[in-house]
């Protein structure tokens, strides 16, 4: 997985990089089929703003947030990537699934029907 980083408004240090790096990897778990990632961390005051964007074949996923520290802005947004990852994993399994689930179930109702007849 390619990662692109952008800082706004300050210089990123190698850890937060690392960090980041590490809890994207990660992600690869959930959704094999991710092919790369853009990172954009920006500085507002006091405020710390994270947002990563996750490109996979055919589908594009955003997470944003925002903390007081950049770490935990991170951890956030990886997690709502985590959960975005997820869910739309679990919804092609479902597609995928659907004929074998139908035929599950016509072939349980046949069953059903025998033992009544």
């Amino acid at each position: 997985m390619e990662i692109t980083v952008t800082t706004r408004h300050f210089k990123a240090d190698e850890k937060i990089k690392e960090h980041l790096n590490e809890k994207l990897e990660k992600l690869e778990k959930f959704f094999s089929k991710i092919i790369s990632a853009r990172a954009i961390f920006t500085k507002e005051g006091y405020r710390n703003i994270v947002e990563i964007t996750l490109l996979a074949k055919d589908m594009q996923l955003v997470a944003k947030e925002t903390s007081e520290d950049m770490y935990s802005a991170v951890d956030n947004a990886v997690s709502k990537l985590q959960k975005q990852l997820t869910k739309t994993r679990d919804k092609i399994k479902e597609h995928k699934g659907r004929k074998f689930a139908e035929k599950e179930k016509q072939l349980r109702l046949d069953q059903v029907n025998e033992e009544i007849v």
